[in-house]
């Protein structure tokens, strides 16, 4: 009991010394007021300030969600604080805090207020996989700290936000239930800790040695000595603890599962659903972005794809990895229901068979860029409208164009100008308003001329046309290469060479000597590229001014000028969802559709040994139909976003990787041939594009120039809310 009271002073001695200091109303919160707001964010409560404490009840529900609050820090000690903001981090997962400083001055100010931003964001999706997946509650919780530090750099003030989010598991049922909620409690420490504090725990310190060294002196027994000592140095720390103070904010966040129509067809998938799958693989959903998919499901579903959006029933198709749902257009329902029969409804229908059709257009017409249709008057009206007359000078100016082939823009046939074909006529596809299967807005040519590769583009620009002659018994020459003299213009036949002058016999004997100027000496200003052979036929494409034949392919197929004029297919869907669409756009995402372009095997292009008496020349990269949603080239990536395959409107058709992915015939089957958006081949003279058959199967292509069903393809965004239904055909999800 001998240092009892030396042991005593010890502790009552700092507290006298710095009881002063622990006021803990010198730095508080005097206002928190929302300045901003995204998304969906809900606000359950106003923010409550009571004391010293901040109370927030929010509700988001997607990624990108957030709220911004103005608060108002007061200072009301006598020092000037530096604030460090960028110590305010989460590294949450889910729910990121930040803090911005308004002025961008971080000095606190004695006898002043500092305002701050509190911006609270939703950061990555807790998603239905994770929480069916986790059979543990969820528990998210961090550390957040924003420092305080005097002007002189002394000790720092910390106030220190401990982040507790807790999530208790709740299976879901129904995407209509609440799946998830964060409950956040932040704990905000503050160390009152200034220079006349500073210079107080000087003197604690003196005083503090000063009775140490007492002790240290009247003590005999060395052991004591130390204990004594380890004793006092220990009430430090403790001193300093004594004057902490807290200031809390309490944020309940709760992620609400709104029945949107993306999320649903997920959680289809985690219910138990065999026939929602996952997509594993690369995609292209956003223009110049390529990546592993992780949010793409495929729906299967016979009783659950069923959309009423718009007016008209749809199926989905997949779900994107931007969040969006694409569906596929399934016809007009009738009594709310989008049965698979249906009989015919009204559309847009071609009047071309399955052969190239040609108009003559050598008198003045009235030209637009698009048009109006009039279902009850089965007419159509052009709009952006010129006189012009079709001639070698002036029809690029008039390709992708409509015509009524009169002066007055209104008509029951429709010419759709679709490329050059001579000084007085134009390729065409022609349309009337008449009946169409239920699953289909109509039918059209995919293009009008299936002479050009170029005409399997969903846009294209330069065409070069196939021709034919019969070289009978006429002697040429014949070689695999050339050369170009820029200043006479001219090319010489060069490297192997040869001269068939009875071509029923040599025919076959073309295909390391494709090149030719139709004369005996190989000089020309106009070489030809012999593509396909017959024993009676050569079939070829003119070239001019120093270019090869793979140069032209390019020029068609993929070369920055690729994407100038519409198909015959896109202007019809643009017209359509201008007229039915239009009004609805805030609700589509801008997904990306592939035209993929890109060829795996050149054929008969080859000039060296390319064989020319094979019907199937150019292969795409669907022509073995794949499941790799990747689209390699930019050109193909058709957006509203990319300007170098612009869009329009956010429409387009299905993609053939799509529909392999789709492991199911009969929900592809509509009865009819429809296009997909897929090249298939240069295949003989013709080019194709793949096509759904009559069953529902897309092992083949056909001309482009043929007419099938159009069914176009639109993507919701990931906030497309279901108001009621199933999804099936007779009580189909009803989007708004």
């Amino acid at each position: 009991m001998k240092y009892l009271k030396y042991l005593l002073i010890l502790f009552i001695v700092p507290f006298l010394v710095l009881a002063e200091e622990c006021d803990t109303s010198k730095i508080t919160i005097k206002s928190i007021d929302q300045s901003a707001i995204k998304g969906r964010t809900e606000v359950i409560d106003d923010p409550e300030i009571k004391d010293k404490n901040i109370k927030l009840n929010l509700k988001m529900y997607d990624v990108g969600d957030s709220i911004s609050y103005d608060v108002t820090i007061k200072n009301d000690s006598e020092e000037d604080y530096m604030i460090d903001e960028d110590t305010f981090k989460t590294n949450s997962d889910y729910i990121e805090y930040k803090l911005e400083i308004k002025d961008n001055n971080n000095v606190l100010k004695a006898k002043s207020i500092k305002e701050l931003v509190l911006n609270i964001e939703y950061k990555k999706e807790v998603g239905i996989d994770f929480l069916n997946s986790n059979n543990t509650s969820f528990d998210a919780s961090n550390s957040l700290k924003l420092s305080f530090n005097t002007k002189e750099k002394e000790k720092p003030l910390d106030v220190i936000i401990t982040d507790n989010i807790k999530e208790s598991k709740d299976p879901i049922k129904t995407s209509n239930e609440v799946a998830k909620e964060e409950k956040v409690d932040k704990s905000i420490i503050v160390n009152p800790l200034t220079s006349s504090t500073s210079l107080k725990i000087i003197i604690v310190i003196l005083l503090t040695v000063v009775m140490i060294s007492l002790i240290i002196i009247n003590n005999k027994k060395k052991y004591n000595k130390y204990l004594i000592l380890l004793l006092s140095i220990s009430i430090l720390p403790v001193v300093y603890a004594v004057c902490t103070s807290d200031m809390e904010v309490e944020s309940n966040i709760e992620i609400g599962y709104s029945p949107t129509l993306n999320k649903t067809i997920i959680d289809l998938k985690y219910q138990g659903s065999s026939c929602i799958t996952k997509y594993e693989g690369e995609v292209t959903d956003k223009v110049g972005v390529t990546e592993t998919a992780s949010k793409v499901y495929f729906d299967e579903c016979e009783e659950k794809r069923n959309v009423i959006f718009g007016g008209f029933c749809w199926q989905v198709i997949r779900t994107t990895e931007t969040g969006g749902t694409k569906l596929l257009y399934y016809g007009e329902p009738v009594d709310g229901k989008c049965e698979y029969y249906r009989g015919n409804h009204k559309g847009i229908v071609s009047n071309n068979n399955t052969e190239v059709v040609s108009e003559t257009l050598d008198t003045e017409y009235l030209y637009g860029s698009s048009f109006t249709f009039d279902m009850t008057n089965n007419t159509f009206t052009l709009t952006n409208t010129e006189k012009a007359t079709w001639s070698y000078s002036t029809y690029e100016d008039l390709i992708g164009k409509y015509t009524c082939k009169n002066i007055t823009g209104t008509c029951t046939t429709l010419y759709n100008i679709n490329s050059y074909k001579s000084n007085t006529e134009a390729y065409t596809a022609s349309y009337k308003i008449g009946n169409t299967n239920y699953a289909q807005l109509g039918t059209t040519p995919y293009n009008g001329n299936n002479k050009s590769p170029a005409m399997v583009g969903y846009m294209f620009n330069k065409v070069y046309n196939i021709k034919e002659i019969n070289p009978g018994r006429t002697e040429y020459k014949y070689g695999n290469s050339f050369t170009y003299d820029a200043d006479t213009n001219t090319y010489t036949l060069s490297g192997e060479t040869q001269k068939i002058n009875n071509w029923v016999n040599g025919f076959n004997t073309v295909d390391n000597t494709h090149y030719t100027c139709w004369n005996t000496s190989g000089n020309c200003s106009t070489i030809s590229y012999i593509q396909y052979t017959e024993d009676n036929r050569a079939y070829y494409f003119e070239i001019s001014g120093g270019k090869s034949a793979r140069d032209i392919l390019e020029e068609m197929l993929s070369n920055n000028e690729v994407n100038r004029y519409n198909s015959n297919i896109k202007g019809i869907l643009d017209a359509w969802y201008s007229q039915e669409l239009l009004g609805k756009s805030d609700m589509l995402e801008d997904p990306v559709f592939c035209n993929a372009r890109s060829i795996i095997e050149y054929g008969s292009w080859n000039p060296n040994g390319g064989k020319t008496t094979n019907i199937r020349n150019i292969l795409f990269i669907n022509n073995n139909p794949r499941k790799d949603l990747s689209c390699p080239n930019d050109l193909d990536q058709f957006s509203v976003a990319n300007n170098k395959a612009k869009l329009t409107y956010p429409i387009s058709l299905l993609q053939s990787e799509e529909r392999k992915n789709i492991n199911n015939e009969i929900l592809m089957a509509t009865g009819s041939y429809w296009w997909l958006l897929s090249p298939y081949a240069n295949y003989g003279t013709f080019v194709d594009n793949r096509i759904m058959n009559t069953t529902g199967d897309n092992s083949g292509g056909l001309p482009v120039s043929y007419t099938h069903g159009i069914r176009p393809v639109i993507s919701l965004k990931n906030n497309a809310l279901i108001i009621f239904g199933t999804g099936s055909e007779t009580d189909p999800w009803i989007i708004e």
